[in-house]
């Protein structure tokens, strides 16, 4: 059973043909009825809840033997189906919540039914930038803040190429057999210390570094110990050994940075190099993967760090955080089309920012079938601890977040989706209701990210699922900016054999960006780190332990806004999985999820996608993504579009929030629709908050093609 398929009326891809043509994508559509001719305009987001999106639209009705249409609008809501994969957007449950036709007003009821009835036909596959871009323009969505964290990490600098290496708290040293060797099972890394002369050994490169202390110096070892070699064997298949692949030759040692707490890495290739930007007395360096500024009157420098700023004197530190919007206000200033620009969403009051924090919000969803189920694994018998502040506790010796809500009652949450038990060791169910005290789990618990996980609905077959970015990590500060992570740091479980981590906040390169083209993106550029699951970790497991399972993945720089929690399911899980790109996603049904075939989907998924026929073939029906796109709107001014109608066509008919229909003029005024005629709208009703709406509506009207079918870029910490 399809959970969600639905209204077209929502903010699909617009055409960007010449003014008073129809559009490629068929706004606005025209279908007939006992011989009236109903024309709906493309609709426009005023909410999005949960999966309940609410819309306006604006619809002209031609009845048989008529001189002229009579125009009205509608607010309708729907049943959301989000794919990330896809980037579309279904709807079901179409519903007429209000219709207002002046001319007809015996008639609203009857128009509003034929218009739903007709949606069904076009509901499939929307497209979800689009209807991003309107959302966030508008700012047609609550949002709830985060109170996060923000902590200064140590910020290490290298003009070349540097690992940073992450130790989970002091090493926890285990006995390596047969050896003096201890290695330390809390990091990814192979790190391992020799007891008889306290050096500690770190795999690099295909050989050995050896430093003295974690902190350094690091070297390359000349000649390390034989014992070294019993380290290799046996060790957790989710080691980082920093290896060259397989038939290549070991490079130059690069630089080697430990930390036993918060850290992030900055690297330049070579000396700074320093590039204005324009309009501001900002400078950029230029040749580096992170965010780097010095603002030119106080000679300071400025790093965003996982959404978050921090300034310094020196690239050496130290360093202080800056609240977004404390920044200089050339920052703000950045243009958007520079390199630069990326950082526009972490500044405080920029449309970016807005952009962000609303695609914070938007849900994957899937439809669950209720014969799935799962296991979860503990590091020995469950253990629990409470919740602060709640009469709930978690358990802490297991990846897998699982909350004990009474005696018989358990939750847990995997790759999406809620399971209930009447034990902690099951058996699993999937869970048709969530308990609303989960929900009060404070970001201090290293599981609050399970709290982006719901339950929207279910039948006797199926449960409706959906998951926002936070179970990625990100969080929306109170200041109103997209971070990575809560900023707390939280304690791991290590046991005799074992290592569980839990969230982080830094190392992992996070980078946010938004742009007209891009929308809104998201990702990681580390190739190290555990966190905490889904994506962002966790790493667990322990020394000799061979059925370490790594959930963690290693992004390298890929959006992953984009991925979808629910391609780790089979479809016999999940009933309206996206899985048509690629039938090898058909994982193994006993555990639900295949780990390697799942770190390498994680990988390469944002490119299986773009060379897919299917995107090729949604590309070429979509001529108005941004590779296709005029060079015009590639470089638009968000401020101009707000009066710009040229790109509208047919399409220039909007809904007022006041139940009038308006059209956008070609010099980018606004007429209204009375008395069966467009005339300038009377001053006294229609004011500046009603011309603002239409304005921030023509605009997205005019932008929602912009966003390409995979996202943007982002720049986050040092490249490693």
């Amino acid at each position: 059973m399809k959970a969600i398929s639905c209204l077209a009326v929502l903010c699909v891809v617009l055409s960007l043909s010449p003014a008073h043509s129809a559009t490629s994508d068929g706004w606005p559509r025209t279908f007939t009825n006992a011989g009236t001719a109903i024309t709906v305009y493309q609709p426009q987001v005023t909410a999005w809840t949960g999966n309940t999106l609410t819309s306006r639209l604006a619809v002209s009705v031609l009845p048989q033997g008529a001189a002229a249409p009579q125009f009205g609008t509608l607010v309708l809501t729907a049943t959301t189906d989000v794919d990330n994969d896809m980037q579309t957007v279904s709807l079901s449950n179409i519903t007429p919540v209000q219709s207002n036709f002046p001319a007809a007003p015996d008639q609203a009821s009857n128009y509003a039914g034929l218009v739903c009835a007709q949606a069904a036909s076009w509901a499939q596959n929307l497209s979800l930038p689009a209807v991003r871009a309107n959302l966030a323009v508008t700012g047609a969505e609550s949002k709830s803040t985060v109170p996060v964290q923000n902590p200064v990490p140590a910020i290490f600098f290298s003009e070349s190429a540097a690992v940073l290496v992450l130790v989970n708290g002091e090493p926890a040293l285990r006995p390596v057999a047969g050896t003096q060797l201890l290695r330390a099972i809390n990091t990814q890394a192979l790190l391992v210390m020799d007891q008889s002369s306290g050096t500690y050994y770190l795999r690099m490169n295909g050989g050995w570094s050896q430093a003295p202390a974690l902190a350094g110096p690091w070297v390359a070892a000349q000649n390390p110990p034989a014992s070294l070699a019993a380290a290799l064997q046996n060790v957790p298949s989710t080691t980082q050994l920093f290896d060259p692949p397989k038939g290549s030759q070991p490079g130059p040692t690069p630089a080697i940075f430990v930390s036993t707490g918060p850290a992030e890495l900055i690297t330049t290739q070579g000396a700074p190099q320093f590039s204005p930007v324009a309009g501001t007395q900002l400078l950029r360096i230029s040749n580096s993967s992170s965010s780097v500024f010095v603002y030119v009157p106080s000679q300071a420098y400025y790093v965003v760090i996982s959404g978050r700023w921090f300034s310094s004197a020196a690239l050496a530190g130290p360093w202080q955080y800056v609240a977004a919007a404390q920044l200089p206000a050339d920052f703000a200033n950045i243009p958007e089309t520079d390199p630069a620009g990326t950082v526009l969403a972490s500044v405080a009051g920029t449309p970016q920012a807005g952009e962000a924090a609303i695609s914070s919000t938007i849900p994957q969803t899937a439809t669950i079938a209720r014969t799935a189920t799962t296991k979860v694994s503990y590091a020995g018998d469950p253990e629990f601890k409470p919740v602060e502040g709640t009469s709930l506790s978690y358990a802490v010796n297991t990846a897998t977040p699982v909350v004990k809500v009474a005696e018989d009652a358990f939750y847990s949450v995997v790759n999406g989706v809620w399971f209930v038990a009447r034990a902690a060791l099951g058996p699993w169910t999937v869970a048709d209701s969530v308990p609303p005290a989960i929900y009060t789990i404070p970001p201090s618990c290293p599981i609050y990210y399970a709290t982006n996980v719901y339950v929207y609905g279910s039948t006797p077959d199926v449960v409706y699922a959906g998951y926002t970015p936070g179970y990625f990590g990100p969080c929306l500060s109170p200041e109103g900016i997209v971070v990575f992570g809560t900023g707390f740091w939280y304690p791991p479980y290590i046991g005799p054999d074992v290592w569980i981590g839990p969230p982080l906040t830094y190392g992992f390169g996070a980078g946010f960006a938004c742009g007209l083209a891009t929308g809104f993106a998201f990702g990681l550029a580390a190739d190290h780190g555990w966190g905490c699951s889904p994506w962002w970790g966790p790493w667990h497991g322990g020394w000799g332990n061979a059925n370490n399972v790594n959930i963690n993945r290693n992004w390298n720089n890929v959006n992953v806004n984009a991925h979808n929690a629910y391609n780790n399911w089979s479809n016999n899980v999940v009933k309206n999985n996206a899985n048509n790109l690629n039938n090898a996603k058909n994982w193994n049904n006993e555990k639900n999820i295949n780990p390697a075939k799942a770190d390498n989907a994680a990988r390469n998924d944002a490119n299986k996608i773009r060379s897919s026929s299917d995107y090729q073939n949604w590309k070429t029906s979509h001529p108005n993504t941004v590779e296709n796109r005029p060079d015009d709107l590639k470089n638009a001014d968000r401020q101009a579009l707000k009066t710009d109608a040229s790109h509208l066509g047919d399409n220039n008919v909007f809904a007022g929030k006041d139940g009038n229909a308006y059209r956008s003029t070609d010099n980018g005024g606004w007429e209204r629709h009375d008395s069966g005629a467009w005339s300038n709208p009377d001053r006294s009703s229609f004011n500046d908050n009603m011309r603002s709406d239409l304005d921030s509506q023509r605009f997205s009207r005019s932008m929602g093609s912009a966003r390409s079918f995979g996202g943007g870029g982002f720049r986050g910490g040092g490249r490693r």
